[in-house]
């Protein structure tokens, strides 16, 4: 009997800003605020709701999830529980098909074996935390395996792991590996079939592709990054769909293992990895494997930027292992156990578990900085650090500025000299930079943020009417206590700030670029408004004006016909945003083509598309034909497709509802065949 597996490994490194506790903008992620939110549209939400479409209907909306295998680890779980609840319920919906992955994806064979035990603890609990059971598989970041690893995963309870094809020494999909504590078994992935999928063209005929699986015999697996599916090949989450509507050969690595045992046994190749042709060399030197690079760059900076990073770890581990021992019976132990903290776990609840003392406040605030410095030491060596062509990249700036944020916890100076002495041996391959310490200064250091940075934020944002008087920012709590005073506490250390603040010399380009830019938002918006009253007793005769403009062709009539065209703008924006009624929006529409006025353009029709997804999550019947019959009438009146109104997450809306939705208008409209037919 065939069986497949296709198992999707989603990850993205640890995002979030270590000094405000929020996601900053990302340029180069445009037009989306960061890549954490890119991904999230082409590839996490897709595969929640992959179309199967006949011709150009949508016939059915799979949940990917609930078909395929698959791990996510903490990083983004944790986002996706603060920024996107809803999908995590998806996610969870296929929550029997999830294996477990460490906490935050470093090189395990790398990490000395307290980190290898903290990486494997704290991704285990995770796991727990958001999938509501103990873990029977696991997946090894990037495959790098070695024997310390296996020990722990026995240890831990764990059954199975996955391989590539090389990194055993025998051949099969389903081989187990004896060890002297135990043993683990091993799925081991196709690799032709599952190099196809990830750098070929397999998926674009998915019908295809299924044939070709049928024609092999047995088990096959395939591994990809699950960013293949949807980010990486575009409508690759609509490939699997197909597949799994039209065989009931596919299994989860998790229904195939509690049915199954290996029937061969195998020896590993040790210090292997998945995606490096010299074992693990990739995340530690020059070895020649990058991806992102222009031609005659190298990577003569990997080393210097680990052997630096490795520098800093042990000088923090050892200051916070020395320093505990005053106050936990097993300081190892009690790391391990601050990942319920981490969690959300409450921090009293905490202490009275670890603690052999009573402590003050001041050493509870001690206390939780040391244990927040191991915590960003380990998102320091996030895997991503190493793994493209430059140091100057997101990703290594990143792992840096965890870096600084646990030598700063630390309140050790002299470590941070040590690292900097390293990162001069670090060569850019950009001239602007020089070396890892031109990156240092020009791409780390811009991304610390004072306490009284946050509490000037705080302040701004609550003038604005962006926040309440008490509110948080990222990880601060605030409040404003009078008209320039601000209290903050830092919900991670709970240490507590209060500043006066002046804003003379106020400048917002100061401010974290997340806040700055909804700042901005909110002014223009404000300024628009004002505008439009200010210029409300001129409408008619702007109007009146252009009306008139193409008989009469006086000089200054494009002039006038520019300054209405942005009024008339402004208005429809203010009526988007306000979630004003469609009546109203057409309104507006409507006097602009009369006028021939061109209204429409790429942000009015992502600010539309908004504006009907939010409408339509509670529309009834009656409102969401009537949404759905203006939206087609826009549609029709665009020229380009950037212009059209997407109704994707609307047929993904009405596909949840469909059970309650009488109107087949409805699915005639969003093209999905009727829930009736």
């Amino acid at each position: 009997m065939n069986t497949f597996v296709i198992h999707g490994h989603f990850y993205q490194p640890y995002r979030a800003n270590p000094y405000v506790g929020d996601v900053m903008i990302e340029d180069t992620a445009y037009p989306y605020e960061n890549w954490n939110e890119r991904i999230y549209r082409e590839c996490y939400l897709p595969n929640a709701y992959a179309h199967l479409r006949v011709d150009t209907k949508v016939k059915a909306i799979i949940n990917n999830y609930t078909k395929m295998s698959f791990n996510f680890g903490w990083p983004l779980l944790d986002w996706m529980e603060k920024n996107h609840p809803q999908l995590l319920d998806k996610i969870r919906e296929g929550a029997e098909n999830a294996i477990a992955t460490s906490f935050n994806h470093t090189i395990l064979p790398l990490d000395p074996q307290e980190d290898k035990e903290i990486q494997l603890f704290w991704g285990i609990r995770a796991f727990e935390k958001f999938f509501g059971r103990r873990p029977t598989g696991f997946w090894l970041p990037e495959l790098a395996i070695d024997k310390q690893i296996v020990h722990m995963l026995i240890k831990y309870g764990i059954k199975y792991i996955l391989l590539a094809p090389h990194q055993t020494k025998v051949r099969g999909s389903f081989l187990r590996y004896y060890a002297q504590d135990g043993h683990l078994d091993i799925f081991v992935y196709n690799g032709e079939l599952s190099q196809g999928i990830a750098f070929g063209d397999l998926l674009s005929d998915a019908k295809s592709f299924l044939e070709t699986l049928r024609s092999r015999r047995g088990l096959t697996i395939i591994a990809a990054d699950g960013e293949t599916f949807g980010h990486h090949k575009k409508f690759g989450e609509m490939g699997l769909a197909y597949m799994f509507a039209n065989s009931f050969e596919f299994k989860s690595l998790e229904a195939y293992y509690k049915e199954n045992m290996p029937k061969l046994s195998t020896d590993i190749n040790w210090n292997t990895s998945w995606s490096c042709l010299h074992g693990i060399e990739r995340w530690r030197s020059d070895c020649g494997c990058s991806t992102g690079g222009l031609p005659g760059w190298h990577q003569k900076w990997r080393k210097p930027l680990r052997d630096g990073l490795e520098a800093v770890r042990s000088r923090i581990k050892e200051i916070v292992y020395n320093q505990l021992e005053e106050y936990f019976f097993d300081v190892h132990v009690a790391i391990l156990g601050f990942v319920d903290v981490i969690l959300g776990a409450s921090k009293d609840e905490y202490f009275s578990k670890y603690l052999k003392r009573d402590i003050n406040k001041e050493e509870k605030v001690r206390i939780l900085k040391l244990l927040n410095a191991i915590k960003y030491i380990q998102l320091a060596f996030s895997s991503d650090g190493w793994f493209f062509a430059e140091i100057s990249g997101i990703e290594p700036v990143k792992n840096l500025l965890f870096a600084k944020r646990a030598i700063e916890l630390i309140e050790d100076s002299s470590i941070e000299n040590t690292l900097l002495r390293y990162l001069e041996e670090a060569p850019s391959n950009i001239q602007a930079y020089g070396n890892g310490l031109g990156v240092w200064k020009n791409l780390v250091l811009t991304q610390v943020y004072s306490p009284q940075t946050i509490s000037r934020t705080a302040l701004i944002l609550h003038i604005s009417e962006l926040k309440d008087k008490k509110d948080r920012l990222g990880k601060w709590e605030f409040e404003v206590l009078e008209e320039s005073r601000v209290r903050l506490i830092d919900t991670e250390t709970e240490e507590e700030f209060s500043f006066e603040e002046d804003l003379t010399d106020f400048d917002v380009s100061m401010l974290p670029s997340l806040y700055a830019k909804h700042i901005f938002e909110k002014w223009a918006m404000d300024y628009m408004k004002e505008e439009e009253e200010f210029l409300k007793d001129y409408e008619f005769l702007l109007e009146d004006m252009v009306l008139h403009s193409k008989s009469l062709r006086f000089s200054t009539a494009q002039y006038m016909r520019e300054k209405l065209r942005l009024l008339l703008k402004s208005k429809l924006l203010i009526l988007i945003k306000e979630k004003a009624s469609v009546n109203k929006i057409k309104e507006i529409l409507t006097k602009a083509d009369t006028l021939s006025v061109d209204v429409r353009d790429e942000y009015i029709a992502q600010e539309l598309t908004s504006y009907v997804v939010d409408k339509a999550i509670k529309a009834g019947d009656e409102e969401l034909l009537r949404l759905l019959e203006f939206t087609r009438e826009y549609n029709l009146s665009v020229s380009r497709y950037e212009l059209v109104i997407d109704l994707w997450q609307v047929q993904n809306i009405v596909w949840e509802r469909r059970q309650e939705i009488k109107n087949d208008r409805i699915f005639e409209l969003l093209n999905i065949l009727p829930f009736s037919s």
